[in-house]
């Protein structure tokens, strides 16, 4: 029992404590958002970031999955609304109205309403981890942003004048910035001491009492202290609900509206990346998986019933909830608390607010802004890449001597050109290796292979990757005249090009691909491509890369690089005079290479079975008893590999010459893989029983036949080796 209340006092605290937080820093911003533009806008102010508050609060309380979560307007998208603000207040003659009133607060309205929808449709469509495709660096440079920003609005809160270089020097502006920009550093350090829990509230309530104090004991009247500008003056007071009345619908001036279509887009985009951002923090925060489309859609529908009462958007807030989770706030009772106090400060009206000190208004902004800079500048400086660090830098720079708007922006364009620099350093070549050590899977005649491995480096195989556009594709260009140059050391007259771990091929890269077509004319080699998609090779047969009919050189596509591989030991063949259509391997002269003496091949031939076998037949199938091995005299015989509810794989293809089935015979275990005949076949089969017979009546043949397949077995491993080093 005493821990159940134990539990209950730790979220009220929790809960009350960041109420008086976040109430103070939503007046702060009101401070900062609305009063600046015209005082008689502090009071609206005041209440669009205070029903924000409520709204977003009791929307993650009630429906996040993560029970003490705190939600409530982002400071992040404070100068996007100034922007919004100042505009539509100037579309007025700067001169105040209640249809300027009206028209900014159904902007924030809309706003709030886009951002809702678009939080939502994220949601629904699974998109939670869109935030992943946002450049670090430019999420860095904004946020360094929006601490300047709330500097600067924190010292204008504070003086009641917007700083210039001037104003350091004005006696008046340092007295009122001086207390604003203290409070700012003790709050600072009071976040270094290990238990911190109550500094920011503690220092806010003990900075209230010390300026109260001062007060009385210089006999300042709360009337002098507003007029001095240590107080802030409400020209209007009374109750901030509702904020939007119905009769200012036909004060509003939607085309002044329409106009700040792209800050509300801005606004969206921000608040579903904070979101999401936020998100990952609460994860660790929570020890837990959050569901990120599941509180997409939590905010998306909250949004929206907050834009209905005018409220500011509002998303998950992961530097609260980690102080609630630090306070002892574990349930959903520190969200109620929460919300409860924030409604109390809507009905008390906005008279309470002349109470608090401008420079507690003006402090909790650069204590705000000062967070942001440290954190983006000072600490970032070791965790961030150089050239990641000087793109927050200036994207920083940008937005003081511009805006938000044009920093974000112009981050974006340094980053993608940075993008574009960096990918292009990567090699696009992941792999290159020649035929020697990555043969195709046709298995031949063991002379033949020793053969084919001797011309190997005729074959130059490149296995590409990644993403590969007009940067990398000239690179690969260039690398292959670099081993052009090189054609005395490493000959090569066939280039394949493997596109299988390509991501995709764009348009600028095709068109570069005409330069290889081009060199494939000038210096002399065959191309073929393997592994590509469809719309990569509908491209490159539109650029009329690959070549049809007769031709000296010529450029062609096979689904599979060892099939391209094969195509050009076939070619090779056909200039060695030893072409897979016209070799054929008789009985005896298989048997020649095994025999231990010439008078033996007679007598050894009664051990072997010859069958001619149509295409389509099968030799054996997957799972039968291993009990012969075959060598292949004429014809092809393929591996196939049967996988439920796909088509057969063709592992290997076996032509004149090449042994197959003989690891069974050795194992005894079943068939792993069944073969069939894929074009008419001569085979000659040699049964264990037949085997056993001829190891007792000639055992050095035998002794031959063993040694023949070792050979075969070494030359397979040996260049399986070699291709393996080439990955490894």
């Amino acid at each position: 029992m005493t821990a159940a209340l134990s539990n209950k006092f730790a979220n009220i605290v929790s809960g009350s404590l960041i109420a008086l937080v976040n109430i103070s820093v939503a007046v702060s911003v009101a401070a900062l958002l609305f009063a600046q533009t015209d005082p008689r806008l502090m009071v609206p102010g005041i209440a669009i970031l205070l029903v924000g508050t409520l709204v977003t609060g009791l929307g993650g309380t009630f429906f996040s999955g993560f029970k003490a979560v705190i939600c409530s307007p982002r400071n992040g998208l404070v100068p996007v609304f100034a922007v919004m603000v100042t505009t539509i207040y100037a579309s007025f003659g700067n001169e105040y109205s209640i249809g300027a009133e009206a028209t900014i607060i159904v902007a924030i309205m809309v706003a709030t309403l886009v951002t809702g929808l678009f939080l939502l449709l994220l949601g629904r469509l699974k998109l939670g981890n869109l935030v992943r495709y946002i450049p670090y660096p430019v999420t860095g440079g904004f946020f360094a942003g929006i601490g300047y920003i709330f500097v600067e609005g924190g010292l204008t809160v504070a003086s009641g004048v917007e700083p210039t270089l001037g104003s350091f020097t004005d006696s008046g502006f340092i007295q009122l910035v001086t207390p604003a920009v203290v409070l700012a550093l003790c709050l600072i350090i009071g976040k270094l001491f290990r238990d911190n829990r109550l500094s920011v509230p503690g220092i806010l309530l003990a900075s209230l009492l010390i300026f109260y104090a001062v007060l009385m004991l210089a006999g300042i009247s709360r009337e002098e202290a507003a007029e001095s500008g240590l107080l802030p003056t409400i020209q209007s007071t009374g109750a901030l609900v509702p904020v939007f009345h119905l009769d200012y619908l036909q004060q509003v001036d939607w085309v002044a509206i329409s106009d700040q279509l792209s800050g509300i887009v801005v606004v969206a985009l921000l608040c579903s990346m904070m979101l999401l951002l936020d998100v990952s923090g609460i994860e660790l925060i929570a020890r837990k998986d959050l569901n990120p489309d599941h509180e997409l859609q939590v905010m998306g529908y909250t949004n929206m019933v907050n834009s209905l009462v005018g409220g500011f958007p509002g998303v998950h807030d992961a530097s609260d909830t980690a102080l609630v989770d630090r306070l002892g706030g574990k349930d959903r009772l520190t969200g109620l608390v929460y919300c409860v106090l924030v409604a109390a400060a809507i009905l008390a009206g906005a008279g309470f607010m002349e109470l608090v000190p401008t420079f507690i208004l003006g402090g909790l902004l650069i204590y705000v802004g000062l967070e942001f800079l440290i954190d983006w500048l000072w600490k970032a400086r070791d965790e961030l890449p150089l050239s990641d660090y000087v793109v927050v830098i200036l994207i920083l720079v940008v937005i003081i001597f511009s805006d938000i708007l044009q920093g974000v922006t112009f981050g974006f364009f340094v980053a993608i050109i940075l993008f574009v620099i960096n990918y292009s350093q990567l090699s696009v070549i992941k792999i290159e290796t020649n035929g020697s050590d990555h043969a195709s899977n046709v298995d031949r005649d063991l002379e033949t292979r020793e053969l084919l491995n001797k011309e190997g480096k005729r074959v130059l195989i490149l296995i590409l990757q990644g993403f590969i556009f007009f940067g990398t594709a000239d690179k690969l260009i260039t690398a292959i005249r670099t081993r052009i140059m090189d054609r005395k050391d490493s000959h090569f007259d066939f280039l394949v090009l493997d596109f299988h771990h390509v991501s995709q091929l764009d348009t600028s890269a095709i068109v570069t691909f005409s330069k290889l077509a081009q060199l494939s004319e000038q210096v002399g080699f065959h191309v073929v491509i393997s592994g590509a998609d469809d719309k990569s090779i509908k491209q490159l047969v539109k650029h009329r890369f690959f070549t049809f009919g007769e031709h000296r050189w010529e450029r062609h596509y096979k689904g599979q690089v060892e099939i391209a591989v094969d195509w050009c030991e076939q070619r090779i063949l056909e200039d060695l005079n030893r072409a897979d259509e016209d070799y054929r391997l008789e009985l005896a002269d298989l048997l020649r290479r095994i025999a231990y003496a010439e008078e033996d091949i007679h007598d050894l031939a009664e051990f072997f079975v010859v069958e001619n076998r149509q295409a389509g037949d099968y030799l054996f199938h997957e799972g039968d008893k291993g009990e012969s091995l075959y060598f292949v005299g004429a014809g092809t015989a393929v591996v196939v590999l049967d996988i439920p509810n796909q088509r057969e794989q063709i592992l290997r293809k076996y032509k004149a010459g090449a042994i197959l089935g003989e690891m069974a015979i050795y194992t005894g275990e079943n068939r792993t893989a069944s073969v069939r005949i894929e074009k008419d076949a001569t085979l000659f089969r040699l049964d264990k029983e037949a085997m056993d017979a001829m190891s007792r009546k000639f055992p050095a043949s035998t002794a031959g036949l063993h040694t023949y397949i070792v050979k075969v077995m070494s030359e397979r491993l040996g260049r399986a080796n070699r291709n393996l080093s080439r990955y490894i």
